[in-house]
């Protein structure tokens, strides 16, 4: 725990990888496979990390770089749900634990 300027306790939570998450998308990454993340009832396909476009390195945002991967059609589905900032989030999430990032 640390103390802040105002002697306020501020307690770090490490964030603890899920290992057989990652060990599943490490496998599919070999192997090529695309992932499914299933987000509010929907199932989106991405390719493993190493099969995405190059155009997601040149991403300026994480919405732009979601984009790419889902694809343009995947894109448009899930727009059409109304998301918000807060979905978006999570979704952005799915993906990157299913990615094993």
């Amino acid at each position: 725990m640390a103390k802040t300027a105002a002697d306020e306790t501020v307690e770090t939570v490490e964030v603890v990888p899920d290992a057989a998450a990652e060990l599943a998308a490490g496998e599919a990454e070999a192997r090529g496979e695309v992932i499914e993340v299933e987000h509010n009832g929907r199932t989106y396909t991405v390719p493993s990390p190493l099969d995405y476009p190059v155009d997601v390195v040149f991403a300026d945002n994480d919405f732009e770089a979601v984009r790419i991967v889902l694809g343009e059609e995947q894109w448009q589905e899930y727009r059409k749900s109304k998301p918000t900032i807060r979905d978006f989030q999570l979704l952005n999430e799915k993906i990157n634990k299913a990615a094993g990032n």
